[in-house]
């Protein structure tokens, strides 16, 4: 009966002597290189020499259940070298027979020993020597101490390296990493989105707006190394993305646009016709797409038929094929970037948890099983794989963030690449070692316009390099809160009603702090902030005190905090994050809360004269008496926005922006004649999430966050490995 391996030392067959202990095998010229996963594969086939050892049974041996890895690749890597190093010529198996769809056995002639010796010498008659046996030694007992001595340390420093061997690792790809070069890949004015490259790296395909002063982006192909790309689309549109087809034939573009233009299209590299595959909803702002290996699928994300949040995405795949759609179950109510590995079968994607908690998954489309590689992180903007599928790339936090490594096997360790700061819309392939991101300046600015004149005079407020937004002016009109990430993270400021002597308010070092409020006696503000998980409201003294935790008892998880005009209730918004907002009231002391209007239903503001609370119902302006009672659609009032962030009631009506004409409006909705009257144009476009405008208490003055400057080009790095 055959032993096992394990309790052989030598196998012989052939020309090749296999030393389990060593783990190496020998040949007549000497060691044979060999890695470890094909090692361990000859290894269990030598087990049981001429019997079947399933892909399943390899799977189970070589990798633990909680491992994260493109098995069948890897096996297919492993059988490849192995045969390599034992030399098979053509088709025909010398020892490794591949049975297909089952797995693999050993078919060569195997010897065994447990130790292997010299043949004996032979005198010149041809009889065998007789060995002759050493008399023992006074020293052999020392000897052999000294040999178990010398066990015992090799143990010991076995067991040392084996607990340093993942410091040792880290410290390598460290090394590796500040290798890494980045130059500018594009200089192109106005905004890049959306890198992809050819199949053979010498190309790029993005998006870009330049050539329509912003008004919309189309396709562009660029030969790396040359100046000016080549226009492939003609038809301007809200947001793009791109993929390169990995055979070369076709760019895959998805696209955001007005009258129904949204959707999955095909074109030629080289220009063409645009072929249209799927229709996607016109709000979905994470457009990207990705191509299967064998470019025969695409995956995207779009809006479920009869989802219970109308602004649900979930992730599908399409068949080039046949054209059917199909949605992937991930339990995640709102997916937004996508990507297949380059080789194999998983699957990547990212759900968003929270507004501040996003999550990598992979799914491996062979037995279905998914698995979660990361999650907490506040905010990813791009996503992508290593050419081999053993690594992902990722960018956080959200909009313009630094570049992550997460490897497969070891994804608790994600590593920040000390290049491509301010990064997003990552892409990797074409070439090893070769990446290309969108770096970007996005700045933003709180502005002032004046109402009490005949004509409305403009003026920058508060200014920095980075992101000012949500200003809130106090009830003496001596203060403005805001919001604002000069930092780092998103934090509450304070400052003059000039925009001077700015004052830093909370520490919290998150993206998901804002939305001031200040109370009507002016002495605190009302905020939110994800700093603890979940969204909670918190209360701060208007002089730089501690912020206090709003405790509301009988719910978890609010935000968009606003006063009542007696100061004695807080109006906010819960479950957001579970993508089912309703709007409640709870005394400004803490307390239990009480629901005013079921979900959905956002953004709630009472009216200046205390009779009717406002808030947002999709993208319709609803009010209700401030108890619940009387709810109605206000007639008459246009759509709001996306967010519905964007309007402030005052007086007899509401302030609000408007797009027309592809320019922003600012315009005045009178609640009683139902009539919108254009108040003044503004210079440059809100940004998409404002947070809110504010207007004084005696009406002279409206302030609102403006995009002052933006433009992003693409970098590439090289010798990422």
């Amino acid at each position: 009966m055959q032993l096992p391996a394990t309790a052989r030392r030598y196998v012989r067959f052939g020309p090749y002597t296999v030393d389990f202990v060593a783990r190496e095998v020998r040949d007549g010229s000497g060691k044979v290189t060999l890695q470890d996963k094909p090692f361990q594969i000859l290894a269990i086939l030598l087990e049981e020499p001429g019997e079947l050892v399933t892909r399943e049974q390899l799977r189970e041996r070589l990798w633990p259940a909680d491992t994260y890895v493109d098995f069948d690749h890897s096996i297919n890597t492993a059988i490849k070298k192995l045969r390599e190093a034992l030399e098979h010529n053509g088709d025909e198996a010398r020892y490794i027979e591949t049975l297909p769809k089952r797995g693999y056995r050993f078919i060569g002639s195997v010897e065994e020993q447990a130790r292997w010796q010299s043949q004996p010498a032979k005198d010149a008659e041809g009889n065998e020597s007789v060995a002759v046996t050493p008399k023992r030694h006074p020293g052999r007992s020392s000897k052999r101490w000294l040999v178990l001595t010398g066990l015992a340390l090799a143990m010991l420093l076995g067991m040392t390296y084996l607990r340093l061997a993942p410091t040792i690792a880290a410290f390598e790809r460290l090394r590796q990493l500040n290798r890494l070069t980045v130059a500018p890949l594009t200089a192109l004015p106005g905004n890049v989105t959306s890198p992809t490259f050819s199949p053979d790296g010498s190309q790029v395909a993005f998006a870009w707006d330049g050539e329509n002063n912003g008004a919309g982006f189309d396709l562009y192909v660029k030969t790396i190394g040359s100046d000016k790309p080549l226009r492939i689309t003609h038809n301007p549109v809200n947001r793009l993305s791109a993929a390169w087809s990995p055979d070369g034939r076709y760019i895959a573009i998805s696209k955001v646009a007005s009258a129904g233009g949204s959707g999955i299209y095909l074109v030629p590299p080289t220009g063409g016709p645009e072929r249209k595959l799927t229709s996607t909803p016109n709000f979905n702002r994470n457009t990207n797409v990705s191509w299967s290996p064998d470019s025969k699928m695409l995956a995207f994300t779009d809006h479920p038929e009869n989802a219970a949040w109308e602004r649900a995405l979930q992730l599908f795949t399409l068949s080039l094929d046949t054209l059917e759609r199909k949605q992937i179950k991930t339990g995640c109510t709102l997916v937004t970037l996508v990507a297949y590995a380059p080789k194999g079968d998983l699957l990547a994607w990212v759900c968003v948890d929270s507004w501040s908690r996003f999550s990598i998954h992979v799914l491996r489309q062979s037995d279905g099983r998914m698995f979660k590689l990361l999650d907490g992180v506040d905010g990813i903007g791009g996503l992508a794989w290593s050419e081999d599928g053993t690594r992902i790339l990722y960018s956080a936090p959200l909009e313009f963030g630094d570049i992550w490594e997460l490897s497969i096997s070891n994804p608790g360790n994600p590593v920040r690449l000390p290049v491509g700061h301010e990064a997003a819309d990552l892409a990797a392939g074409g070439r090893p070692g070769r990446l290309a991101y969108v770096a970007g300046i996005y700045d933003v600015n709180i502005w002032r316009i004046d109402l009490s004149g005949a004509s409305v005079q403009s003026q920058k407020l508060i200014v920095s390099s980075r992101e000012e937004k949500s200003p809130n002016i106090s009830p003496d009109q001596r203060k403005i809160a805001f919001e604002s990430n000069r930092t780092g993270g998103n934090e509450l400021w304070t400052c003059d009603f000039d925009g001077t002597n700015a004052v830093q308010l909370t520490s919290f070092g998150i993206r998901a702090t804002g939305t001031p409020r200040w109370a009507p006696d002016g002495q605190q503000i009302a905020f939110d902030s994800r700093v603890e998980k979940d969204a909670n409201i918190y209360l701060i003294n208007h002089n730089r005190g501690v912020p206090r935790k709003l405790d509301i008892r009988n719910l978890s998880g609010n935000n968009q905090p606003s006063w009542s005009k007696d100061g004695n209730w807080i109006y906010f918004v819960h479950g957001e994050d579970e993508h089912n907002p309703g709007v409640w009231k709870v005394s400004s002391s803490g307390g239990d809360a009480v629901e005013i209007a079921p979900s959905p239903a956002t953004y709630p503001l009472e009216s200046p004269d205390g009779n009717w609370l406002f808030f947002v119902r999709r993208d319709r302006l609803w009010r209700s008496r401030t108890n619940g009672f009387a709810a109605e659609e206000v007639r008459g009032m246009p759509p709001l926005k996306l967010l519905g962030d964007k309007w402030v009631p005052f007086g007899s009506g509401i302030f609000y922006l408007a797009d027309v004409n592809q320019k922003t409006e600012l315009d005045f909705f009178d609640l009683k004649s139902r009539v919108s009257k254009k108040i003044w144009v503004l210079e440059r476009t809100p940004p998409f999430w404002m947070g809110q405008m504010s207007v004084s208490a005696d009406g002279r003055w409206l302030v609102f966050p403006q995009i002052d400057e933006q433009s992003s080009n693409l970098m590439m790095i090289e010798n990422w490995e």
